[in-house]
């Protein structure tokens, strides 16, 4: 066999390999999710307004990439990076036998360290995210305590959280932090940009004329977040032990490993990254807080989940995830509203996040259904192999 056969044999083996993984077939079914997911919602549209369907459709998926040329692009960038951190966060605690459906409170608490020390403290951008990142850390240990010492579910208690935590920084920002916010523009906390410059985020020197004023290093920092997330998941001695200690904390415990600590080690960073995440959106001037909203949780967080489900619970098919909801999200502000609302972006995520939960039973029966080709392809030359009075036989 030539140099040439045998490189494009070993070639041709490992693009089998790559294709046939587990790995792919988790992406192959994610997109599937997110094409069928794309269709039901045109036909949705289709039934609401026949004529404006597929226009607004278009719209809908580039309108964010063509809506003011290069601000729409900036945009999407801006609303990507909260989201990839809050996916990634709630991804690291889940791969560990963790749900953190504690992420809003995390990030509420992130966006006040962040806020409080841009605006009170008048902070360097560094300093605000490490704080906003110490905040939503420190408001995740304690469902982590619960759970640990306490025996109560990190569902129930990080639900509890959320609100506890949402009131909690309403009443800082109307009582003791009142100076932080302008009674004159809806009881929203003060501009970072126009009030504590050193505390923005870097916009690698673009013009806000052009890109917007959105823009920032805050996609890159997620992106770099997101593969570390990877790294020390799933190429590390630490990041098998968190994993182990999730999956079974009674067989850890009997092989050395503290299940405890490392319940709590998880939560920290899982609510260290969320925190980040709402740092990367006040910093960047995407919008300032509003206390007088003392009754809604971010959505941002709560979209964080579908972004998750969307990349099959690995970080670096997050990055994609929350591509794919910033570009729609900001592309249907493009749309014509008279036709259909912007919520109509929201309405086909949620689409796509039904049809993600039935990956796992598609990716069940893929095993099954190639173990059912392979014994019928083994079993062909067997059963067409005939002897001469025309009787089958192989045997």
């Amino acid at each position: 066999m030539s140099t040439k056969q045998s490189f494009m044999k070993s070639f041709s083996h490992s693009v089998k390999k790559t294709f046939t993984s587990n790995s792919a077939h988790k992406a192959f079914s994610s997109i599937a999710c997110v094409l069928v997911g794309l269709l039901i919602g045109l036909i949705i549209m289709i039934c609401l307004s026949p004529g404006d369907a597929f226009y607004d459709f278009g719209m809908m998926i580039t309108g964010g990439l063509k809506y003011y040329e290069l601000e729409g692009f900036g945009n999407i960038l801006a609303t990507m990076a909260p989201l990839l951190c809050c996916g990634v966060g709630i991804i690291f605690a889940y791969k560990t036998g963790i749900f953190n459906i504690g992420a809003a409170g995390q990030y509420v608490l992130g966006s006040f360290g962040a806020i409080v020390f841009a605006l009170q403290f008048k902070q360097h951008w560094t300093i605000c995210v490490l704080m906003a990142m110490i905040f939503g850390a420190l408001w995740a240990i304690i469902p982590a305590l619960l759970k640990v010492f306490c025996n109560v579910n990190e569902v129930i208690s990080g639900i509890m959280l959320n609100w506890i935590g949402l009131f909690f920084v309403n009443y800082s920002y109307q009582t003791y932090l009142s100076k932080l916010v302008d009674p004159g523009n809806s009881f929203k906390t003060l501009v970072i940009a126009s009030n504590s410059p050193s505390s923005v985020l870097p916009n690698f020197g673009a013009d806000s004329t052009v890109i917007g004023n959105t823009f920032s290093c805050a996609f890159l920092i997620a992106i770099l977040i997101a593969i570390a997330a990877y790294i020390l998941m799933e190429k590390t001695t630490f990041g098998y032990q968190l994993k182990a200690s999730g999956y079974n904390r009674h067989a850890t415990k009997y092989a050395g490993i503290n299940a405890k600590k490392n319940a709590i080690i998880t939560m920290a960073i899982s609510g260290a990254i969320i925190g980040l995440g709402a740092a990367l959106y006040y910093l960047a001037g995407v919008e300032e807080w509003s206390s007088q909203v003392s009754n809604v949780l971010p959505q941002v967080p709560w979209n964080g989940i579908i972004v998750a489900f969307i990349a099959q619970l690995n970080p670096i098919g997050a990055i994609f995830g929350a591509g794919f909801l910033s570009i729609i999200s900001v592309g249907s502000t493009a749309t014509s509203q008279s036709a259909f609302p912007k919520e109509i972006s929201d309405l086909i995520t949620a689409v796509i996040v039904y049809l993600s939960g039935l990956t796992a039973i598609t990716l069940r029966f893929i095993p099954w259904i190639k173990a059912k080709l392979k014994k019928k392809k083994e079993g062909e030359p067997k059963e067409m192999a005939l002897s001469v009075d025309g009787s089958k036989g192989g045997k």
